[in-house]
């Protein structure tokens, strides 16, 4: 798998998905399943940085569009 950080959004969410069957089945170690489980959370993490990084660049954004039409009106 790659790098958690080289992942899209929705290849994490994709990863998430088959690690999460992987912890359903009940088949494997319990060795593989924490490793899974640390691969998820680690997976979780990045996809919550992404989704914060996306959020502040589309709150830039609104603003810049806010002050546009701010300046436009007068």
């Amino acid at each position: 798998m790659a790098e958690e950080r080289d992942l899209t959004i929705e290849e994490t969410f994709a990863a998430l998905d088959e690690l999460i069957d992987k912890l359903e089945s009940g088949k494997g170690s319990l060795e593989d399943a924490f490793k899974n489980y640390e691969k998820g959370m680690g997976l979780v993490k990045s996809c919550n940085e992404k989704i914060e990084k996306i959020e502040k660049q589309i709150m830039v954004l609104s603003a810049e569009t806010a002050e546009e039409d701010d300046g436009s009106q007068f």
